[in-house]
């Protein structure tokens, strides 16, 4: 599941990048370059292989740090797009619906998409122990630039926001310039997230750690593998709540807590016993408790809310991308047009 939770969160991922190409070319133009999403995508996708062909994230410190860059910079210059566009009327946002209860969760649940890396960082790391810090940290950091821009976003222009917030925006020199960096920084993203499926894969069939022409071949057929099934979504926003429905949340909601009662409801500790001698994995470590009444019953809940919301999410998902199929058809589906 971590697998395919991998290579179906890069599929939005490299449909937003290459929508952003297209509007950005046309602007630029004043509509005379008007490439195809479609052959934007395929670019996209021949582009990335080379940086994809690294090896961990240890090996893409370089680019970690450049997305880190542009993930401040992009902000920043969104709230000044957002404030320098001139609303016309303001529509309040209406009551919400559970379709977009539903997306909104999958969306939500989209963002906590780096389960699969956590491990593979954790291993690059001098000290390890600090995972649980460097992740908070990073939550905090992204959800005050989600909240501060979801916030402008409800003050300035209310039920107006569509999918994608760059296209409600001004046409300005800083916002061609933010919808490159946002280009750049999901494609950095991208080659350093799907790391951990590529390293499961080459560790599956065999493939040495240094680099070689099976790995190139190896990755670049899974990018291209991405691409295709891009080619045949309408909607970056309906696959991407449908990935978080279906994918991310278990991962998130479901399986964690059943895999913490399972740990928690073995032995306290293996204990060796030898001539009054206690061996232990930790020998500081403290016996751990059984699992409470009170906090099985929160692990309950969580586990039956995650379930009935990932069935709800995924079932409103599939019923969207097929509505919305026949108004916005794929580049597939336009191919036999």
């Amino acid at each position: 599941m971590l697998d395919v939770a991998v290579f179906g969160a890069c599929i939005p991922n490299l449909l937003i990048a290459s929508y952003n190409l297209h509007i950005l070319g046309i602007k630029l133009s004043k509509d005379s370059f008007d490439v195809s999403l479609c052959i934007w995508l395929i670019v996209i996708g021949i582009i990335l292989c080379p940086p994809l062909w690294l090896g961990s994230p240890k090996d893409m410190k370089w680019i970690a740090s450049s997305s880190v860059f542009f993930v401040g910079s992009v902000s920043v210059l969104t709230w000044i797009s957002m404030y320098d566009t001139q609303r016309e009327i303001y529509e309040p946002i209406p009551e919400p619906s559970w379709n977009s209860v539903a997306l909104a969760y999958g969306l939500l649940a989209f963002q906590f998409d780096v389960h699969p890396l956590v491990l593979t960082i954790q291993m690059d790391m001098v000290n390890k122990r600090k995972l649980p810090l460097a992740i908070i940290c990073a939550f905090l950091i992204t959800c005050s630039l989600f909240l501060i821009t979801t916030t402008i976003g409800y003050v300035r222009f209310g039920s107006l926001l569509s999918s994608n917030l760059l296209d409600q925006l001004s046409n300005s020199y800083i916002l061609n310039v933010n919808i490159t960096l946002v280009t750049v920084q999901i494609c950095l993203s991208t080659a350093v997230s799907t790391t951990a499926l590529f390293q499961h894969i080459e560790h599956f069939l065999k493939i040495p750690k240094e680099f070689n022409r099976r790995r190139c071949v190896l990755r670049s057929c899974i990018v291209m593998s991405a691409v295709t099934l891009g080619e045949a979504v309408p909607r970056f926003d309906l696959l991407m709540g449908l990935v978080g429905a279906l994918l991310t949340g278990p991962l998130m909601f479901l399986l964690p807590p059943l895999f913490y009662i399972k740990i928690r409801s073995l032995r306290r500790l293996k204990i060796k016993k030898s001539e009054g001698v206690c061996y232990r994995t930790f020998p500081n470590a403290k016996p751990t408790p059984i699992v409470g009444f009170k906090r099985l019953i929160l692990l309950v809940f969580i586990i039956f809310a995650g379930t009935l919301a990932t069935i709800l999410s995924t079932v409103s998902g599939i019923r969207d991308t097929i509505i919305y199929a026949k108004f916005t058809p794929s580049c597939i589906m336009k191919l036999f047009e």
